[in-house]
């Protein structure tokens, strides 16, 4: 029997319409990766707060500005949005522009700046060059100190300061009217510090006998940032000029021959009295199942005033910015809330981040996931997540995977568990981790990526401009960002906190040629050859890697390796890892090995044998004999099936979790050999 034409068409339809059919998720996404490539407005954004306002610094009108302007921008897509105040200067500084030359022998420009909270000048100032003598560098040497270095004596800091005055004061007449060259290398901040602002006898000195100001040779690009201003009755009076290494030199040598060196500055630094407040913006697109839960996307709004902030962070909050306009803009209504933080003084000391989540403690069990981007421009072309979180982000991020094949997205599963911070440190996002919770880290690597991030940060060159050839890696980014948090919004719970940080105990976490390992270690007991092992491994040893504090576009070491695979078979070891250089045992009385042939790591062991070496088996593999076990692994089995003879072990690090590991003393087992 023939069907009817409509019989026929409805069963068509039943077939065939669900293939084509989409749910209003899939509609706002599709509208989101649209409206991305075709409407894509993040580099106005930062165009508007680095080239409408300029540099952010806190306490500034530029600063003040910017955050009216976002508050009425955020307001203006819908979003319910607001200011919190976070906190105030007892002085304001804002930025004009500045301008010097060489007048005499020859005139040229002169590439400078000044950091922020110095003095300016007073109008067109022009003089002479003069030098200080030696006893000036010793005692600026002296109190310049490096970061984490010992502080000198008092006695030592006072002698030096007289002896430096002292030899200063047959130049009095000379030094009235004229610029002198201060010693030492500019590092950012102000000639007199940013937190002790205190001016010392010399520079006191300076002030009174009317020196227009000191110059200090910067390598370039010049690296500016602030000093510091306690009230309006301590405001700075002498300029403080940060020139180019090269014109230093130049003028330097043309003064000491004694050849006439006149110089001319303006520099327009203004202040303005307090309290100046400043606030975070906040702004949500509210969930419509559970409002109170969040997802976060943001970055800090403040910036020094060098440059505009373009890059450091011009890129990172607008393109949180531009990801929640898009969610915004195409009708999404996800499940959870999604929150836009643009966060205040974070150059200060995340001072805006900190007060947000201390504000709101009722906040912390209720972000699934936050993110804060700091750092280059480059394009997101991945994420790391934790196991139990894979699942929902392969879901999740499908549609980035052929999105654009410039930047081809690669989602990464992290198995190593992070030391969760006790302190707040290098960007806004730490201090979410502080408080257990969960962020998200870009993964992936890409030749496009090629931004040098350390040329910009905190120097003269931190402007839009910086941004503008990394455009479409911004817009990417953008649309990154707000596909992950429209997906992370939607799910049916809050991402899991399981395996996130390590818990409470004492590990070994190895860098090798193959990739990372880490161990536990019996923080409880602690045996003999744990400690052992432990006491050497944090020594300050050659050939172990010290942690170096992260600078931007700074030098990274070259790490020494402490030792080689030897073997990868040997006595059913599968892998014998030689720290003869790095962790000499020898001479060392430790109890006896105890013979680990039958001991087997469900998820691999650590042990520590005789002579020179120590051990990492394969999960379910034995230890060689007269092998004591001292750890099992938790992360970083597929790296112990890549290793081969010959590959390094970068390097040991012993992490300790929690207050009862962090308070164990570890001393060697003593090396005296026992009289008979």
């Amino acid at each position: 029997m023939a069907r009817s034409p409509l019989l026929s068409l409805l069963t068509a339809a039943l077939v065939i319409g669900p293939c084509f059919s989409q749910t209003s998720e899939d509609t706002v996404l599709q509208k989101v990766l649209d409206l991305g490539r075709r409407d894509n407005q993040v580099m106005r954004w930062n165009d508007i707060t680095s080239n409408r306002f300029g540099g952010r610094y806190t306490g500034s009108d530029a600063y003040n500005n910017a955050t009216d302007w976002a508050l009425w921008q955020l307001k203006q897509w819908g979003l319910k949005a607001w200011k919190e105040e976070v906190g105030e200067v007892a002085v304001g500084f804002n930025r004009g522009p500045w301008f010097g030359k060489m007048i005499t022998p020859s005139e040229k420009a002169l590439y400078f700046g000044t950091p922020s909270c110095t003095a300016g000048t007073k109008g067109v100032q022009r003089g002479p060059v003069v030098v200080l003598p030696e006893a000036v560098t010793a005692f600026v040497a002296l109190i310049t100190t490096a970061p984490g270095a010992k502080k000198p004596e008092p006695a030592q800091v006072a002698a030096l300061e007289d002896a430096a005055l002292a030899a200063i004061q047959p130049l009095k007449a000379r030094i009235q009217g004229a610029w002198v060259l201060w010693p030492g290398q500019n590092e950012g901040f102000a000639r007199d510090g940013r937190k002790d602002t205190k001016m010392s006898k010399v520079v006191s000195a300076l002030a009174e006998w009317g020196t227009l100001g000191t110059i200090q040779s910067s390598k370039e690009p010049l690296k500016i940032m602030d000093g510091s201003v306690k009230s309006w009755e301590d405001l700075p009076v002498l300029p403080d000029i940060k020139l180019t290494e090269k014109q230093f030199l130049e003028i330097k040598e043309l003064a000491t021959k004694g050849e006439k060196v006149e110089l001319e500055f303006e520099i327009r630094n203004w202040f303005k009295m307090g309290p100046v407040k400043y606030h975070n913006v906040i702004a949500v697109l509210e969930g419509s199942e559970k409002p109170d839960e969040f997802v976060v996307m943001g970055g800090h709004f403040d910036s020094f005033d060098g440059g505009t902030g373009g890059v450091d962070d011009g890129n990172g909050f607008s393109t949180a910015m531009e990801a929640i306009r898009l969610l915004a803009t195409s009708g999404a209504k996800p499940k959870r809330s999604v929150m836009l933080t643009l966060f205040a003084a974070e150059e200060m000391g995340l001072v805006g981040s900190i007060a947000l989540l201390k504000a709101h403690p009722e906040w912390h069990n209720k972000i699934s996931v936050a993110t804060a981007r700091d750092g280059s421009p480059s394009a997101i072309t991945g994420f790391s997540v934790a196991p139990s979180w894979y699942a929902d982000f392969e879901k999740i991020t499908a549609p980035l995977k052929t999105y654009n094949a410039k930047f081809p997205f690669e989602l990464r599963k992290n198995e190593f568990p992070s030391m969760r911070p006790e302190k707040a440190g290098g960007t806004d996002i730490t201090v979410f981790s502080m408080h257990g919770i969960p962020t998200l880290g870009s993964a992936g690597s890409n030749p496009l990526n090629n931004h040098n991030y350390g040329r910009d940060w905190h120097t003269l060159l931190d402007t839009y401009s910086q941004v503008v050839p990394f455009t479409e890696h911004q817009q990417h980014t953008a649309v990154c960002q707000a596909v992950m948090a429209y997906g992370v919004a939607n799910l049916d719970r809050l991402l899991s906190r399981d395996g996130l940080f390590l818990p409470d105990g004492l590990y070994a976490d190895f860098q090798t040629t193959q990739g990372r390992v880490m161990t536990t270690l019996d923080a409880v007991n602690l045996p003999a050859h744990t400690r052992h092992f432990v006491a050497l491994a944090e020594a300050k040893l050659p050939g172990i890697q010290a942690q170096v504090a992260f600078t931007p576009g700074g030098p990274r070491p070259t790490p020494k390796p402490v030792g080689k695979v030897t073997d990868t078979g040997r006595r059913g070891a599968e892998a014998i890892l030689d720290s003869e250089a790095a962790l000499p045992l020898a001479g060392v009385i430790l109890p006896p090995m105890t013979n680990a042939a039958t001991e087997k790591g469900t998820k691999g062991t650590l042990g520590l044998g005789s002579g020179n070496h120590f051990f990492l088996s394969l999960p379910g593999k034995n230890l060689p004999g007269k092998t004591t076990p001292i750890g099992n692994v938790i992360a970083g089995a597929d790296t112990l099936a890549k290793l081969k003879k010959g590959d390094e072990i970068r390097s040991v690090r012993i992490l300790r979790v929690g207050e009862a590991a962090k308070a164990i003393k570890i001393e060697s087992p003593s090396s005296e050999v026992p009289k008979k």
